[in-house]
């Protein structure tokens, strides 16, 4: 069978990857479509090999993380009545060699592949406000254009999907959408060739980069001045928080979006040795929030670059500091230009915060997934992309009076409304379930519809049925709750129930799962018990 494949190379000292169509391997690379692109501890070049079979089955890129990041849209749930098209943070990348070409031509070229990491959102409030962070990796989405594989498409443009609908893996493969899946909204909405730069301000900046100059270090500190970094989006792009003033009563610490990088040499050695090693340099690119809305739904929407950041760990300049971590600003006042050169920050004003908050060394990788995933490489045990515990469905505002936004849900259960309930275990008892720990205890309270439903023995409980569980952790002091509740009359093998889990009574992000028809919690549920109810009656 023919196959095409665009090959990931390394080009540049800085690890820009390219892609080539037709060529073999070189270097003696590895061509496993389980290798990452570049082995950037070794500096050795590593080549996933993409192909494209003669019925139009792409396999499902690799090493796409040391791709040039363009952006990310959120348009959440909350925002969308429920409904989100796209609930998730999307992550997208470009393959460096078309990104190179645009930057010249303002085109995309034939073969240009854009990647789209889907994850979920995890915490809606942080130290630094209310908003939308990272959570878990749930999918993951593609689009290439190839005049040879789709003369006949739109702008010569396919997409396709490697997300697991029904849970589970990732596919390794992918036939592309039918065209009007797709191309029509790209075509009615997309400012650029099918693509929505009005969304990316790296692609409408790529003229503007600044490039890394050949032979120049990383970074440079002269009496502790540090000199504006460059060439950072060829690092490794590790997640994007957002606190916008909308979510924190106009008056956000953080209002922007933030764009974080680390060097590929330090992230290589995270993903090896799990720590970060001295001379690590962070970069955070500050990006106000545009458009709150588009074709793809309510949220929040990159605008323009309007600043720098920048944190570096050196023991060699920073002895005294807490960690050896400093932190500094290039960002002008009024909208100026970035400035060439910065002072480091005094420790008081970012280490404290730091130091009390950040789950790794300074550093608030519990914000982003990508830094987690190194650190479960490190420890042998990467994460898996997968979307078990991702919903498969939309949900209504609230049922039954209790409201089913994780932020409102949350502070419902703090405010104890649940004690209510009419049927309710009068002592705690050794859970069932995985949740925090198997055979922790827990006490489970059932409302009246459920309540009701369980002692007649219905074989399917009404809609707006509900059991919370109250999780205690090993000293007895109550930890988090898990619910269930019913949003139909029908079951459908567990898909008509919204799941509810949150491991802190503090902190609204804690949260493992959230949402209807959740197949890690269907799964487990649905091993006995009547209707995936798994605690019987009565409660005692």
């Amino acid at each position: 069978m023919h196959t095409n494949t665009i090959q990931a190379v390394l080009s540049t000292p800085l690890l820009l990857l390219l892609f080539s169509c037709g060529d073999a391997p070189k270097n003696n690379a590895k061509t496993s479509q389980d290798n990452p692109a570049v082995d950037i501890a070794t500096r050795q070049v590593v080549v996933p090999r993409y192909s494209i079979t003669a019925d139009k089955t792409l396999n499902r890129p690799t090493g796409y993380r040391e791709w040039v990041y363009v952006g990310m849209p959120v348009t959440p749930n909350e925002l969308n009545n429920g409904k989100a098209a796209f609930p998730e943070m999307h992550s997208v990348y470009i393959n460096p060699e078309a990104y190179r070409d645009y930057q010249r031509s303002g085109k995309f070229p034939d073969g240009t592949i854009l990647v789209k990491e889907l994850l979920s959102v995890g915490a809606t409030s942080a130290s630094s406000g209310n908003g939308y962070f990272m959570g878990d990796f749930v999918g993951l989405e593609a689009t290439i254009k190839s005049t040879e594989h789709f003369p006949d498409e739109p702008g010569n443009w396919a997409y396709y999907s490697f997300t697991n609908k029904n849970g589970g893996a990732l596919t390794s493969t992918a036939k592309p959408f039918p065209t009007a899946s797709c191309n029509a909204c790209h075509d009615a909405s997309a400012d650029d060739d099918f693509v929505f730069t009005q969304h990316y301000p790296v692609l409408r900046d790529a003229r503007n980069e600044e490039l890394a100059i050949p032979g120049q270090p990383l970074f440079s500190i002269d009496d502790g001045v540090l000199k504006r970094p460059r060439g950072y989006r060829s690092w490794v792009f590790v997640g994007g928080p957002l606190t916008p003033n909308e979510l924190n009563k106009g008056k956000a610490a953080f209002p922007e979006f933030h764009n974080v990088y680390i060097d590929n040499e330090s992230y290589a050695h995270l993903q090896k040795t799990g720590k970060f090693r001295d001379g690590t340099i962070l970069i955070k690119e500050l990006v106000s929030v545009g458009a709150t809305s588009a074709v793809s739904g309510s949220g929040f929407f990159m605008g323009d670059f309007i600043g720098l950041e920048a944190t570096i760990k050196s023991s060699k300049h920073f002895p005294d500091e807490p960690g050896n971590w400093a932190y500094y600003s290039f960002t002008s006042e009024d909208g100026a230009p970035l400035k060439k050169s910065a002072n480091a920050f005094p420790t008081a004003s970012c280490n404290g915060c730091h130091n009390a908050n950040a789950a790794e060394d300074f550093v608030f990788t519990q914000y982003y997934p990508i830094l987690r995933d190194a650190l479960a490489s490190a420890a042998g045990s990467p994460l898996k992309t997968d979307n078990q515990w991702q919903p498969i469905a939309a949900h209504p505002k609230a049922v039954a009076g209790m409201p089913l936004a994780r932020r409102d849900l949350h502070a419902w259960l703090k405010s104890g409304k649940y004690q209510s309930f009419p049927a309710k275990n009068t002592k705690t008892h050794p859970g069932r379930g995985p949740h925090t720990q198997v055979k922790l205890p827990v006490k489970v309270f059932y409302n009246k519809i459920l309540s009701k439903s369980v002692t007649n023995g219905a074989r399917q409980h009404p809609k707006g049925a509900i059991a919370v569980k109250e999780m205690y952790d090993t000293s007895g002091a109550l930890a988090g709750w898990a619910v269930m509740a019913k949003i139909s009359d029908t079951s459908d093998a567990g898909k008509n129930w919204f799941w509810y889990e949150v491991t802190s009574t503090t902190d609204n992000g804690a949260v493992p799962a959230a949402g209807t028809g959740i197949p890690g919690c269907i799964g487990c549920h649905n091993v006995g018990g009547t209707d995936l109810i798994l605690s019987g009656s009565p409660l005692l």
